[in-house]
């Protein structure tokens, strides 16, 4: 019975949190990497570590905000008698918890698991946002098989450099791809070493349930098959050759497949040579919405900035009103007239400018250097006279 409740409490407390994060954290096409048919005990020990680092930082958090009656102690003492056999008793704080806090601790659980799924979705969407997958290995995700199809792998850094000292000129920069081309070489018949060539746009693929670093199924359309041509004889039986039979195109059949998807069967590959075919509209639209996403932030990093000016001149004006004469600023803020404050705001006002996005020539926020040493200058020149005639006498 112990032992029972000793993993039940196990599994609430760091199994399903990690559980959880795991299966919020992959999306879209990296939820290939999450599968539902994976052994239990692998899903088990995969979600441990996340599962001891979330109970850890919730317990902090939880801790820190809305605070528990009992203490880390106690906690341990609890998790112990839990755990354990039941030979060395029962201790008075963990009676105490399942007579009086059970309630507190299902709650407790549900914020667990809420912020275990928070966590797992945002912590995704920042690797794919900032593109940290694809310039640093350590937050790279198992699908391989994604950046590959997608063309995502010619943005990753190995790729890009190699493409800058190659021959073609259009690689080696950001692409966006529209679709991926492939040709399939496939191994029909291992006897007589046959093989046929599978042409056709990719559009989706499978990955198998047990080694997702391996291909199951792809999916194509407008798909071709490459069938060798016949042999002719003439009437002497002397074969009649074809001079355009030294072009490997032309000595083969474009025959194209029937149906709308072709469904082919990744098992007998032998090798795979894919085509991106970059998107001018995707690329722009891509551009702009980043160029659009960065306006919003600038403006709002300005609009905190004109925000908390506003406050400053506020505080140094209506101090009395909040109270601020009663706190470490009451000698500065009684003592100080009317153009020491002034001067202390203009002090505050040129340190924030530096945070703060300006207008540049085309009428567009930006962050402008150019006269950074100018803007420096105005700095110390307001901090020294802010210290000289404010700061020092009130030392």
């Amino acid at each position: 019975m112990n032992l029972t409740l000793g993993f039940i409490a196990f599994f609430i407390s760091i199994v399903i949190p990690g559980i959880l994060f795991r299966r919020f954290f992959f999306y879209g096409e990296f939820s290939k990497q999450f599968n539902t048919k994976d052994p239990v005990l692998h899903s088990i020990f995969f979600s441990i570590i996340p599962g001891i680092v979330i109970q850890l930082v919730s317990f902090i958090i939880y801790n820190l905000s809305l605070g528990f009656d009992s203490s880390f102690l106690d906690v341990f003492t609890i998790f112990r008698d839990i755990t354990s056999d039941g030979t060395n008793g029962t201790q008075e704080a963990t009676k105490d918890f399942i007579n009086n806090h059970i309630i507190t601790f299902f709650i407790y659980s549900g914020f667990v698991f809420a912020f275990a799924s928070i966590l797992g979705w945002i912590s995704s969407r920042i690797i794919r946002t900032r593109n940290w997958d694809k310039k640093y290995k350590l937050f790279r995700f198992n699908n391989q098989w994604y950046y590959i199809f997608s063309g995502e792998v010619l943005n990753m850094k190995k790729f890009e450099e190699a493409h800058n000292v190659s021959f073609k000129n259009n690689k080696g920069e950001v692409q966006d791809t529209l679709m991926t081309y492939a040709d399939i070489l496939v191994s029909v018949s291992e006897q007589n070493d046959r093989k046929e060539l599978y042409t056709g746009y990719v559009v989706d693929y499978d990955l198998k349930s047990d080694d997702i670093t391996q291909l199951d199924k792809v999916y194509l359309i407008d798909t071709h098959r490459y069938k060798k041509k016949e042999k002719v004889f003439d009437e002497n039986g002397v074969e009649i050759e074809d001079k355009k039979d030294d072009n490997p195109t032309q000595s083969r059949n474009r025959l194209r497949v029937p149906g709308d998807v072709f469904i082919l069967s990744a098992k007998n590959i032998v090798n795979l040579n894919l085509t991106y075919v970059p998107s001018i509209k995707k690329r722009i639209a891509n551009e702009k919405k980043k160029k659009e996403k960065k306006e919003k932030w600038y403006t709002r990093i300005q609009r905190l900035y004109l925000l908390l000016i506003v406050l400053i001149i506020l505080a140094h004006f209506f101090y009395k009103i909040i109270d601020l004469d009663q706190t470490f600023l009451s000698d500065y803020l009684i003592k100080t007239g009317f153009w020491g404050k002034l001067l202390v705001i203009l002090f505050l006002n040129q340190f924030l400018s530096f945070f703060s996005p300006s207008l540049n020539k085309d009428k567009k926020l930006s962050y402008d250097f150019s006269d950074f040493w100018v803007r420096l200058f105005v700095l110390i020149l307001w901090g020294g006279l802010s210290y000289w005639f404010i700061i020092r006498p009130l030392l």
